[in-house]
């Protein structure tokens, strides 16, 4: 009997690329607040979400630490368990509600891009790098107003976005940053093979659980350049207005989630 959560296959189940959940994530974020011409936006959108009247946006660069309860060997060896991944969170509306729907984003891990897949995240490989805080000595900076922190994301050679933000401020919890706190709501889609109508094409939204915010800090001295790229459509999130940004760390674990299918004119 073949065995695994996910693709490839074996007998015993130790070559699956994903493992099921339960799946926990603690990370380390950099996130600038931007605006951009709702209009622009409904491109990116399906009409069963609307964009906020201002259009509110965050681009987000996250390291993170990832584990599961099915395969201890995510959190025992950091090549497998760790990644860092940047995105573009759009505020939405959804059934009158307030969510978010993450447009573009790129990893560079493929545990975490078939992972992302499966749940609806529309990821891409790409390198991330951010500013890495610490506690001693002078080779970095410290998580305290003053600092300075950036990060960048690049794919096929090409610089897709940059974003750097001086902090200010440390807030009192509670505390809900932009970008990591709103409901996501995907579209998750298989084609087929054997014609038009895909295999899979559903509306889903991830289980969570146990989330949770770290220290958090911001700035309004904050700037995001967005670069351009013939496979990416970044034009259509070219901020408008941008700031304040963010530092802060995050947990939370994903249980599984829901699926609702769709009909192919719903987009």
């Amino acid at each position: 009997m073949m065995r695994g959560w996910s693709l490839p296959l074996s007998e015993s189940g130790l070559s699956a690329l994903v493992p099921a959940p339960p799946w926990h994530f603690s990370g380390d974020v950099i996130a600038i607040e931007f605006r951009v011409d709702p209009g622009r936006l409904a491109a990116l959108l399906p009409p069963w979400l609307d964009p906020l009247p201002n259009g509110s946006c965050a681009f987000v660069f996250c390291d993170w630490c990832a584990a599961a309860d099915s395969d201890p060997r995510l959190q025992e060896d950091p090549a497998r368990g760790q990644y860092k991944e940047a995105y573009v969170a759009i505020d939405v509306t959804y059934e009158g509600n307030r969510a978010a729907r993450i447009s573009q984003i790129w990893v560079d891990s493929d545990l975490s891009l078939v992972r992302g897949l499966v749940q609806g995240f529309p990821k891409k490989f790409g390198s991330v790098y951010m500013t890495r805080s610490v506690e001693v000595g002078r080779g970095g900076v410290r998580r305290q107003p003053g600092s300075r922190f950036a990060a960048h994301v690049s794919m096929l050679g090409q610089r897709l976005a940059k974003g750097t933000v001086v902090l200010d401020r440390e807030h009192q919890p509670p505390v809900y940053p932009p970008g990591v706190s709103r409901p996501l709501i995907h579209t998750r889609l298989l084609p087929s093979l054997a014609g038009e109508t895909p295999t899979v094409y559903e509306r889903t939204r991830g289980a969570i659980t146990d989330f949770e915010v770290g220290r958090t800090f911001s700035g309004e001295e904050a700037s995001l350049e967005l670069g351009s790229s013939e496979f990416e459509e970044l034009e259509l999130v070219s901020p408008a207005d941008v700031g304040p940004g963010w530092v802060f760390s995050v947990g939370y674990t994903v249980t599984g989630g829901s699926e609702e299918p769709l009909a192919r004119d719903a987009d």
